[in-house]
């Protein structure tokens, strides 16, 4: 059990030590500029998407969106 906990981070582990120091960098910054970036939540996004989609005829209410 306390293995498969502790995968995840045995894996981020190995793969700093095959990246090297600049890689982790780059993965921590990649997950900085995501978390930033991100403009909304999940189920917003998907009603944003579907929406947009040709022929779906589905338009999100102001409730999906979260307006």
């Amino acid at each position: 059990m306390l293995k498969l906990i502790a995968l995840p981070f045995q894996v981020l582990r190995l793969f700093f030590r095959l990246s090297g120091v600049k890689g982790g960098l780059l993965f921590g910054l990649g997950v900085v500029v995501g978390l930033l970036v991100a403009p909304q939540t999940g189920p917003e996004l998907r009603a944003r998407l579907q929406s947009r989609l040709p022929g779906s005829g589905i338009t999100p209410s102001d409730e999906d969106l979260g307006l």
